[in-house]
């Protein structure tokens, strides 16, 4: 197993697609393609809610936005800003 694929096992644990079992993989295959085709604007409609669930668990929250944020080094300049709007949705009050 290469590095990156330890690290992006490592980053779906964080946010909670565990285990290395075909369940996980197929769980993420059908939140991927139900994202698909959504503008910008709906897909952050979505991110504010799932933010409500999110800050639930402040713990958990914390750990998944570490997650997120590690993302970053992976991102074009383009990619970086988009991820930047969010991580600013999630975190602000």
């Amino acid at each position: 197993m290469d590095i990156n694929e330890k690290l992006l096992k490592e980053l779906a644990n964080q946010v909670g697609f565990s285990g290395d079992n075909e369940k996980s993989v197929k769980r993420a295959e059908r939140m991927a393609e139900n994202y698909k085709g959504k503008g910008e604007d709906e897909l952050l409609k979505e991110i504010l809610k799932l933010k409500q669930s999110m800050k639930a668990d402040r713990t958990q929250y914390e750990k998944q936005i570490r997650a997120i944020r590690s993302l970053r080094g992976m991102m074009n300049a383009e990619q970086k800003a988009r991820m930047d709007r969010v991580l600013q949705l999630l975190e602000e009050d």
